[in-house]
């Protein structure tokens, strides 16, 4: 009786821990985002975007490499300890340096789209290795929702302070979370049964990617999750550029922009709140895994058909925030639910590959359409963009419905009862 109570006392700590750690990351990204965003469109305007989306797959199979090269000697806690000293250097040198040398901005903007992955996926890769499956349609979303509260108080910092302080100075911001969210992160992981010899012999000795890639390849459940990812980060990407191109066609000044980004990425949080602690369970309860999924592109589909009906600023902007908020979200939670089953290999070193490189990679088929868009038809390629969306999604629930009818999650898992 003593040794289970410790034991749900730890499984409590932990999950605390674990909220405060998503609530810390989720916070530091949305006050630096906006202001990355923001200056990236006045150094280099919305047409570079595509640019920096093909620049970032190579740029993210380094990561990814080196990610699970060096995973298994320092272990999880050793590792986002560099990644965060990394994050930390990078913003310090934004806000010192960046008037100066204003061109640095394209590497930040291509790092913080693979640092946030990175720092959630140490996070959420501990998280699969500690809760129990039967807690996990409970408790996924509401640490998700943790996350969201932090990126909806980060969010009120550049929405109502950018012009005042300047979109440089909110890197300053980063020291300090990163400190915070590293002291969480090392309780969580104290209170967490994985230590660090049982975890570099359990993970497989070889680090090459062509063996992480192998992990992939003989589960038929991790190239589900794969093509997934996939299809939303594509519909996402369109939706992106999309909605940069409004930006800085009708918000000129600069700190203007990370304001308006800022409380873009308020208001997606809040949404995203919403659907994490009550959408996405009533969802999960009601329709299973398999119906979730199918659900995410078919309500995505009138969000597209909605932006291609009224271009505006306005439609495209709410057309955003709720792509924004259902990968946040209903899509986030769903997609974790994934990896339950799966081996801690699978969960640590495989999914590395789907949710940084594969996350951020898929941009880059968006890029090569768009840029072949513009030299077959001009730079006025907005309204072919909506078309693309909804095939893309079209696509998505027809892959969906083929993958999971084939029962490759488990029967607990889609069944709408459990």
């Amino acid at each position: 009786m003593i040794f289970f109570g410790l034991q749900e006392r730890k499984e409590k700590l932990f999950t605390i821990f674990s909220m405060l750690v998503g609530l810390f990351i989720a916070a530091e990204y949305s006050i630096t985002r906006p202001a990355s965003s923001a200056i990236f469109l006045s150094v280099f305007t919305s047409h570079a975007i595509p640019w920096v989306w093909l620049i970032s797959v190579p740029f993210n199979f380094i990561i990814v490499y080196l990610y699970n090269r060096y995973l298994p000697r320092i272990g999880p806690l050793r590792m986002i300890g560099v990644i965060s000293t990394l994050v930390i250097a990078t913003h310090l040198f934004c806000a010192l340096f960046l008037q100066k040398a204003p061109a640095f901005i394209f590497f930040q903007f291509i790092f913080k789209d693979a640092y946030i992955l990175l720092m959630f996926k140490q996070l959420w890769s501990m998280i699969h290795s500690t809760i129990q499956p039967g807690k996990a349609k409970y408790l996924y979303g509401v640490i998700f929702g943790m996350g969201t509260l932090g990126s909806a108080l980060g969010s009120l910092l550049p929405s109502f302070c950018a012009v005042e302080l300047g979109s440089e100075r909110l890197f300053f911001f980063t020291a300090p979370l990163y400190a915070i969210l590293y002291f969480f992160y090392f309780q969580a992981f104290k209170h967490s049964p994985i230590n660090h010899s049982e975890f570099t012999q359990t993970l497989t000795s070889d680090p090459s990617p062509k063996e992480s890639l192998s992990l992939i390849r003989r589960s038929p459940l991790l190239i589900a999750a794969l093509l997934l990812v996939v299809f939303m980060q594509i519909s996402v990407g369109l939706m992106d550029y999309q909605f940069n191109a409004h930006l800085e066609a009708h918000i000129l000044d600069k700190d203007l922009r990370t304001e308006y980004v800022g409380r873009m990425v308020g208001l997606t949080n809040i949404l995203s709140g919403i659907f994490q602690l009550l959408g996405g369970l009533l969802m999960v309860r009601l329709l299973g895994v398999r119906g979730s999924h199918l659900f995410v592109p078919l309500s995505l589909i009138g969000n597209a058909l909605l932006c291609w009906a009224v271009p505006s600023f306005a439609v495209v902007s709410f057309a955003y925030l709720f792509i924004k908020a259902v990968d946040f979200s209903l899509f986030g939670v769903i997609r974790e639910m994934l990896y339950i089953p799966m081996k801690l290999d699978e969960k640590f070193r495989a999914k590395a590959i789907i949710d940084v490189f594969a996350y951020r990679s898929s941009k880059a088929l968006v890029s090569i359409c768009i840029l072949g868009l513009q030299i077959l038809i001009g730079t006025n390629v907005l309204h072919i963009v909506n078309h693309l969306s909804i095939a893309v999604f079209l696509s998505w629930t027809a892959v969906v419905f083929f993958l999971l009818r084939k029962s490759l999650v488990s029967t607990v898992l889609l069944s709408p009862a459990d």
